[in-house]
């Protein structure tokens, strides 16, 4: 008996010294940071331009989503949009819009950095909204993340930032909890 009593306390003071313990390391990072491809950059501007285009719409257009989304995200979005009977009666099926991020355009956006992990790059774009619009003098962050897939850039998701107007979120995991 006392000898699984030593034997509990022993467990019972190892399992201590291990909670205090860290179970993940850090290690500084030697190489600098990346900036995004110009080519990456190029997709992202040539995909915007395209959301901007009057009579163009990414959530039909077949042909433009393989150019531009990713095989997942092009899977989550038809599972989003399968999930809807009526389009044209909800407010929250997909438009060109709701790959921007926003549902009023902004009056402006810039790119504000960029970077690099591999075979991932991630476009920062700031909007901003002037006076004649919904939200005047509002500013929002939306980060726009791009995989190397079959040789191309590719648009894997977008992360809204939270803010005033705006919750914070992941579009390709709005679109794949419609399952």
């Amino acid at each position: 008996m006392r000898h699984a009593f030593a034997i509990a306390l022993i467990l019972t003071c190892a399992g201590f010294v291990c909670a205090q313990r860290k179970l993940i390391t850090e290690v500084k990072q030697t190489a600098p940071a990346v900036a995004a491809p110009r080519e990456c950059l190029a997709a992202f501007r040539e995909f915007f331009d395209y959301l901007q285009t009057k009579g163009t719409d990414i959530v039909r257009d077949e042909k433009a989503q393989k150019r531009w989304l990713t095989q997942d995200f092009r899977k989550a979005l038809a599972q989003r949009v399968a999930t809807f009977t009526s389009p044209a009666d909800n407010p929250d099926y997909p438009t060109n819009y709701t790959f921007i991020g926003v549902w009023d355009l902004p009056s402006t956006y810039a790119i504000v950095s960029t970077r690099r992990y591999g075979k991932q790059a991630v476009i920062d774009v700031l909007y901003k909204w002037g006076p004649n619009t919904n939200y005047p003098g509002n500013e929002r962050v939306t980060s726009f993340v791009f995989q190397l897939e079959d040789g191309a850039w590719k648009l894997d998701d977008i992360y809204n930032l939270r803010e005033k107007f705006a919750s914070p979120g992941s579009l390709h995991q709005y679109f794949v909890v419609a399952k």
